[in-house]
């Protein structure tokens, strides 16, 4: 597990849109190229922010995410 690529990739999800949207169009290909477990990149896909804090991702960026922290507490 690699809190720095964990949380690298939630800093850029928060910071640049473009990139923000692609992952909303396919986490999949998005994430495709991060350095991350597949347990982390299992749950970046899922979308589970409860699995991403349990991975390493600091709450701050997990739950400052446009439109990623709503869409989770909506399904959970």
């Amino acid at each position: 597990m690699s809190r720095y690529a964990v949380n690298s990739l939630l800093y850029r999800l928060k910071k640049d849109p473009e990139f923000r949207a692609r992952f909303t169009r396919d986490p999949d290909s998005a994430v495709a190229d991060a350095d991350l477990t597949d347990a982390e990149r299992s749950a970046f896909v899922a979308r589970d922010m409860r699995r991403i804090n349990e991975l390493g991702g600091y709450l701050h960026l997990v739950m400052s995410i446009p439109g990623l922290a709503a869409s989770q507490r909506a399904t959970t």
